[in-house]
């Protein structure tokens, strides 16, 4: 599982710099600040086309991943289980996870597999094919 914030095609330029949390500019404050490009999931799709007997599935948003996972019933046994002051953390960490406006959607998740294997489950409407261009 490839699981990381990108696009499945994209042809802007996704290179950026982030200070305190804060997007700045990635030639001010060199050595202090996080560098960070978003995956490109066609290119890691192209760079994989050569290698026989590999499939890549997806991408799909972590939204659906985490759903098709299981993370709604999960999300209902631990908001059940925990004291009541810890509720609302457990609310916080399952929409930053899924919500659209946050990881959600911003986030995607490709599998590969070997071309023998069936589908994994999370992909089987995501037409997982042969990697290609």
């Amino acid at each position: 599982l490839i699981i990381d914030y990108g696009q499945d095609a994209t042809n802007e330029l996704t290179f950026r710099a982030f200070k305190d949390h804060e997007q700045v500019n990635p030639l001010e404050d060199l050595g202090l600040c996080d560098l960070t490009a978003d995956v490109s999931f066609r290119d890691l799709k192209r760079s994989i086309r050569d290698i026989s007997g590999v499939t890549a599935h997806g991408p799909i948003t972590q939204s659906s991943f985490l759903t098709l996972m299981g993370i709604g019933e999960r999300f209902k046994q631990l908001y059940s289980v925990v004291p009541e002051e810890r509720q609302d953390a457990i609310i916080h960490a399952h929409n930053f996870l899924c919500s659209p406006e946050e990881m959600g959607d911003r986030f995607k998740v490709m599998c590969l597999t070997r071309s023998s294997d069936p589908v994994p489950f999370c992909f089987e409407s995501s037409s997982g094919q042969q990697a290609t261009s």
